[in-house]
């Protein structure tokens, strides 16, 4: 009888604890929801697949040095374009159209870059997130609500959530 036990404890712990990823943050975003609108307040109507959370590029040396070459490339048109403006004679115009057409290629050359940084980018893993869309029902509001969880990286607890009211052809 001892060893019944202990194999129905062992089953009960094993099913919880081999959860995967996905249904840990079904199950904290449930968790959200119920806490913040009542166990019976909500149905849940679809559940997106989890992902994995990145942060961004603004913090890496290489894109912030990018970015500093661009903003410079956009204050030399200003100056260009001013000294344009008052420019006297078609010498010093088309020595000012000169350097303002190697900026611009510059200009194009960095933004090529950043673009290209940033397509290739994958940040350093941060937590998961994870999508719900659910209805109220309430009777009275039959919209659908459209949420998205950020889940800490270890899947034990919501870090945040934002809800939009997502747009149906039955919303006025």
């Amino acid at each position: 009888m001892k060893y019944a036990h202990f194999v129905v404890l062992l089953v009960f712990a094993s099913c919880s604890y081999f959860q995967t990823k996905q249904q840990r943050a079904e199950g904290l975003a449930k968790n959200y929801l119920d806490s913040a609108l009542g166990p019976d307040k909500y149905q849940i109507i679809d559940t997106g697949k989890i992902d994995t959370l990145r942060s961004g590029p603004d913090n890496e040396p290489s894109y912030q040095l990018i970015t500093k070459k661009i903003d410079s490339t956009y204050k030399i048109r200003d100056s260009l374009n001013s000294m344009l403006a008052t420019a006297k004679n078609n010498q010093e115009i088309t020595i000012l159209n000169n350097l303002q057409q190697k900026n611009y290629d510059n200009q194009n050359i960095l933004l090529k870059q950043s673009l290209t940084f940033l397509l290739n980018y994958k940040g350093k893993p941060e937590g998961w997130i994870i999508e719900e869309t659910y209805k109220l029902k309430n009777g009275i509001d039959s919209s659908l609500y459209h949420a998205t969880f950020k889940i800490d990286d270890k899947l034990s607890r919501v870090l945040s959530q934002q809800t939009t009211k997502k747009l149906t052809g039955t919303n006025p």
